[in-house]
């Protein structure tokens, strides 16, 4: 009897241990795609000041980055026949979840550069990611994929404390630039769009790997962009610098930071998933007190002294949920 339960409880430290262990890895996916997000913001701002229209550039984004994507696809099914989900095997209502998901992120990488071009970098990468969670729990919340609390209530609050001091001018906003409305409502609607894609993620079909569902997803935002970028004129880059440029937005901060916050992304509630990627904004700021010498204030800091108090309350809301 007492060796059955020394077992009992072994295999349930086991099961515990496992679960803590993939529960760290999603947070490392959903962090690791934020920071690579975080560089790509900069380098979207030099690549439409160089010339390259916003469309044009998601349509290099995702055209760019779908390859590894497949190649990853195949490399995968060719070990393991069995995980090689067909599309032809999903129903049609998982292949419109697949292809909508894919949509999504197609549009907000679109309205995101859109914004960029209007207000530059940091603004619609605020408004985009400190609006994505709230959409997301409110949506979570409604339809009871997770419940409410005051863990979750703190972490969105801090969150958004963090992130909005974190971006803000030591100057203030000062006279608003041309454009600036349409430049807001790009932005917002990058910020809708952003929460579609976490919560299609999140419930992407279990049977389907998460590079499997990225290569899909990307194949479908790349076609959207195709048709969008051909009927406005497709800008190309000019020079090894701006080429190099384009080829690392798609590679990685799209196929690899999308593959990325998938995988993370189904091993952790929506609202923590959108949470994680709140680094983004942290990173960008870093990068450019490094790269362009405008170094963060005091009140940067605390911003980001809340960030990281935010994501304490989300990891320690959702430990163990896998």
């Amino acid at each position: 009897m007492r060796r059955r339960d020394a077992e009992a409880v072994g295999l349930t430290e086991s099961f515990n241990m496992n679960a803590r262990t993939t529960a760290a890895l999603a947070w490392g996916g959903v962090l690791l795609a934020g920071v690579l997000w975080g560089g790509g913001a900069l380098m979207a701002q030099f690549l439409i000041d160089g010339g390259i229209a916003p469309h044009s550039l998601s349509l290099a984004r995702f055209a760019l980055g779908m390859p590894l994507l497949w190649w990853l696809h195949w490399q995968v099914t060719r070990r393991s026949p069995a995980a090689d989900a067909g599309w032809r095997h999903l129903t049609r209502r998982e292949q419109g979840h697949v292809a909508g998901t894919g949509a999504a992120m197609a549009l907000n990488v679109s309205c995101w550069f859109a914004g960029i071009a209007h207000l530059g970098a940091a603004l619609p990468t605020v408004i985009s990611i400190c609006c994505a969670p709230l959409i997301v729990a409110c949506v979570s919340v409604l339809r009871g994929y997770e419940p409410f609390g005051a863990r979750l209530l703190g972490g969105l609050v801090f969150a958004l404390a963090g992130v909005l001091l974190l971006v803000m001018p030591a100057g203030g906003w000062g006279a608003l630039p041309a454009g600036y409305g349409a430049g807001l409502a790009w932005s917002f609607g990058s910020a809708v769009c952003y929460a579609l894609v976490v919560l299609g993620n999140a419930r992407m079909p279990a049977r389907v790997p998460a590079v499997t569902a990225s290569a899909w997803g990307m194949s479908a935002a790349a076609l959207c962009m195709l048709g969008v970028a051909v009927a406005n004129g497709i800008t190309w880059p000019e020079g090894a610098a701006q080429w190099t440029g384009a080829i690392y937005t798609g590679v990685a901060t799209t196929s690899v930071a999308y593959l990325a916050f998938a995988w993370g992304a189904r091993r952790l509630p929506p609202t923590a998933a959108v949470v994680g990627t709140l680094v983004e904004p942290l990173v960008a700021a870093w990068l450019a007190a490094l790269w362009l010498a405008q170094p963060m204030a005091p009140r940067q800091w605390l911003g980001a002294a809340l960030l990281a108090g935010a994501m304490l309350l989300l990891v320690r809301r959702n430990r163990g949920i896998v």
